[in-house]
């Protein structure tokens, strides 16, 4: 059963009077308990999406068209008042940056607990309780006392444990975990990804894990959404993805993974487009090196999971 569904999206930015697409057709799901992986290179739109979700977009942008169903409502209906009660309660984010993400001006205890009675209606002892409860759960060591630690007292990766817990501190149905690990070297990396793999099994927590490291959502992603250029070009398990990549461009980003059997690492020739560029035909065409003439003439239709003339 699918928890969340978006359907149909498109979204562009307004600069100097002109409207310039950035997302196209968007068309994901996601199940209860389940973590959907959605990567792609640096500017494909793999972050917006996620962002329009929550509705948290800059002024500049615009959604034209498009569903995005949760709890048989669609988001997109609904009022800003009643998209606050959805935020941190129901659908929680996790950011890229866990230092700018917490007020260096205030505690731990204090922001955490602002979240808690934000979302949970409870103060006092209460709340505390719930505080020290899920930074237990996050294995921050000494709860209670880093309460009243303020963000410069943590590493990165203990300040990121602390966004993770806003996260579960209200027992969000939904965590969009926007490159978590980005910031941080790989040793608490592999600590952050077992964590959320704990909190998505043992509270059946979906979660959204927006990446551009293919090794990593191979460790940690049930099924996987690869993005280029504003479209979704290729959706599958994440075990069949790996083991038969189908679309040019999936198959090139897995053979830019390090192998330790051969001393060259490939790469993929070119740049992806901006958003102000313009193409008749597939948007990955210019970097192709299976393309046939109708790529650069025709975009392909998204159909059985792909994007792409190969295989219609």
């Amino acid at each position: 059963m699918n928890i969340l569904e978006i359907k149909n999206l498109n979204l562009c930015f307004q600069s100097n009077g002109k409207d310039y697409q950035a997302l196209h057709n968007i068309n994901l799901s996601l199940k209860k308990g389940e973590m959907l992986a959605i990567v792609g290179e640096s500017g494909c739109g793999k972050t917006i999406t996620a962002m329009s979700v929550l509705r948290l977009l800059s002024q500049n942008a615009k959604i034209t068209s498009g569903e995005i169903i949760y709890n048989n409502q669609n988001l997109l209906c609904l009022n800003e008042k009643e998209m606050q009660n959805i935020r941190g309660k129901e659908i929680a984010l996790i950011p890229q940056d866990p230092m700018t993400s917490l007020n260096p001006l205030y505690t731990i205890g204090s922001q955490l607990l602002e979240v808690i009675e934000a979302h949970q209606k409870i103060k006092g002892k209460e709340a505390e309780k719930i505080a020290i409860d899920v930074l237990n759960k996050v294995k921050i060591p000494n709860a209670k006392e880093r309460l009243k630690a303020y963000p410069h007292e943590f590493s990165g990766g203990m300040r990121q444990r602390v966004i993770i817990a806003m996260a579960i501190a209200c027992n969000s149905k939904i965590i969009i975990a926007d490159e978590p690990t980005t910031a941080l070297d790989v040793t608490v990396q592999a600590q952050i990804m077992e964590l959320l793999k704990e909190i998505q099994k043992e509270n059946q927590t979906s979660f959204i894990f927006i990446s551009h490291d293919f090794g990593l959502v191979y460790e940690i992603a049930d099924s996987t959404a690869v993005m280029y250029a504003g479209r979704v070009i290729e959706k599958a398990n994440s075990n069949e993805l790996f083991k038969n990549p189908k679309h040019p461009y999936t198959q090139a980003l897995i053979k830019t993974l390090p192998d330790f059997n051969s001393t060259k690492l490939e790469a993929i020739q070119g740049q992806p487009p901006s958003i102000k560029d313009h193409f008749n035909g597939c948007a990955f065409a210019p970097r192709c090196n299976k393309k046939i003439e109708i790529c650069t003439n025709e975009i392909p239709v998204f159909e059985n999971n792909i994007s792409c003339w190969l295989y219609k």
